[in-house]
């Protein structure tokens, strides 16, 4: 195909206004970062509430007036002391006590028993708490008081401890009067002596409260005299989590990191797109300087074709005119032959600069039709007489028909018609060594009475193009076929034929067998001028 004018695709300048579109593109991403950030906390908060669903905070109050527990009251008169403990009748959990010096270890106390007494009996399951809190009035004199609690025993020790309880203990000071005290249960401790005289340490008796039997207040070797407790609440506090509310903390962890993740996943794609649209309007930059710079080019060397054209023109317009007037004179053969050459070669080479100007001109695109009103007959004729002695030279039939139906005067650019038919004229006799050359002009159809189409067909007995070079004729600058045949030809006239083709709202087609012949037909639309159709004419 012949080579067009290059034209870059069309886009938005690299400016400003390219700029603004890139902003305003952008006008919906402005807030990204906050609607990120509002993102994750909604998602922090769900997961939160989820968290705090799932963790169930448990309580449990003992108090004078609750039920579930019987009291009992214990002192060192159990190892032959003469201690003394008195439970209030009236109060469930309030008692007095009497420490009295005749032991080593004077000792009283008060507590709840939860279990029934023998070995078997199953207590409370105290597991799920991790505090305890006291609130009770004390007088005495001692400044600690003992929280006792009994366990079951390890199994490891059931045998070994014959089924006896094991007794836990935490210290704590008091003041006298009303005290609230919070004691950490994983603090409990099995109690010093009873570890000794049973051969054991601490670290091996396991705390485990799922099966107390006992939660106690004890007083141990305090001075001498009368003291006195009174509880007003025993509250056990903890935190537990089921199955269920553990997924649910599980669920909230997930939801955290899939929005962090998509977060991530979010700020990254708006980097790619940034990137991405910082790389465009680079493009964009480029491409508009390369165009800038391909114009800029393109008119110069416009410019310098136009004015090296008249340059050249000029002096072999001088040449061609003195040509012919020496050859009119009286010369040898041998001074003909020389003049004939001059001729020539001037005339080839002006055919040679006008095909390239015509070529720049169809690159800018200022290929311009001048349509006007011409005998198409006349025109025909003329080329009758100057391609009919260049094929009775070959020994070819040469032949120019005129339809009956075609007018005889059509509106269109005769110059860029009459260079159209010279061209495939041209090529026809040039590569066809023995048969015809004939060009026949026929009317295809009207157009509103104002127009018609023309078909104009050239077609020869000469050498044939091959159907893989049937595309390759209309380049530009390219020429096929033998290479013998190609001296005195620049591979433009087709090129150059087809774009005039074209302009002309015209189609070029070409069909050509190797050996055989090529046909070339062009059709294109003409006005119609107020006149009759031409005779029948063929030369």
């Amino acid at each position: 195909m012949p080579q067009r004018p290059f034209r870059f695709p069309d886009r938005q300048p690299a400016g400003p206004a390219a700029s603004n579109e890139n902003d305003a593109g952008w006008l919906r991403y402005r807030h990204l970062k906050i609607e990120a950030v509002i993102f994750l906390l909604v998602l922090v908060t769900f997961a939160a509430v989820l968290g705090k669903s799932a963790v169930t905070r448990q309580a449990l109050t003992l108090t004078p007036q609750s039920t579930g527990f019987a009291g009992y009251a214990f002192s060192d008169a159990e190892s032959g002391g003469r201690s003394t403990v008195t439970p209030d009748p009236d109060r469930p959990l309030a008692w007095s006590c009497d420490i009295r010096p005749d032991v080593t270890y004077p000792y009283c106390g008060y507590g709840l028993q939860f279990g029934l007494v023998d070995a078997n009996a199953r207590g409370r399951d105290f597991s799920r708490f991790q505090t305890l809190t006291l609130r009770l009035n004390w007088r005495g004199q001692a400044e600690r008081l003992k929280l006792l609690v009994k366990i079951a025993p390890p199994a490891e020790l059931k045998d070994r401890l014959d089924g006896q309880d094991v007794p836990l203990t935490l210290e704590f000071a008091v003041v006298p009067g009303a005290n609230t005290v919070t004691l950490p249960l994983d603090r409990l401790e099995p109690e010093a002596w009873w570890a000794s005289s049973h051969g054991l340490s601490r670290r091996d008796v396991t705390v485990d409260l799922r099966d107390v039997r006992s939660v106690a207040v004890a007083v141990g070797n305090a001075p001498p005299g009368p003291l006195s407790v009174s509880l007003d609440a025993m509250t056990f506090q903890g935190v537990q989590l089921s199955d269920e509310q553990w997924y649910l903390i599980i669920l909230g962890v997930w939801l955290v990191m899939i929005g962090a993740f998509l977060t991530h996943r979010v700020f990254g794609m708006r980097r790619e797109f940034e990137a991405r649209q910082r790389q465009q309007a680079d493009e964009a930059r480029a491409l508009s300087d390369a165009r800038i710079a391909a114009e800029t080019a393109n008119a110069a060397k416009s410019q310098f074709l136009s004015h090296m054209s008249h340059e050249l023109r000029t002096p072999l317009n001088a040449v061609i005119g003195y040509s012919y007037w020496l050859s009119r004179g009286d010369l040898d053969p041998r001074q003909r032959t020389a003049v004939d050459a001059i001729r020539s070669s001037g005339e080839h080479l002006l055919a040679v600069i006008t095909d390239i100007l015509d070529l720049a001109k169809i690159e800018a695109g200022k290929l311009d039709l001048q349509p006007t009103a011409f005998d198409l007959a006349a025109c025909l004729a003329e080329l009758d007489q100057m391609f009919r002695l260049r094929a009775e030279e070959k020994d070819l039939a040469f032949a120019v028909v005129l339809a009956p139906e075609v007018p005889t005067t059509i509106v269109a650019d005769p110059k860029r018609l009459r260079q159209v038919l010279i061209n495939l004229l041209g090529n026809a006799i040039k590569f066809t060594d023995a048969g015809h050359v004939a060009l026949r002009v026929d009317r295809q159809e009207d157009r509103a009475g104002q127009t018609a189409r023309l078909r104009f067909t050239v077609e020869d007995t000469g050498i044939g193009i091959a159907p893989d070079q049937l595309d390759a004729v209309f380049r530009p600058f390219e020429q096929v076929g033998d290479a013998s045949r190609h001296v005195g030809g620049t591979g433009l006239g087709l090129s150059i034929t087809r774009q005039i083709v074209d302009t002309m709202g015209g189609v070029i087609t070409l069909d050509s067998t190797p050996g055989l012949g090529s046909r070339f037909v062009v059709e294109a639309p003409v006005g119609l001028a107020a006149q009759a159709p031409a005779a029948r004419r063929q030369a």
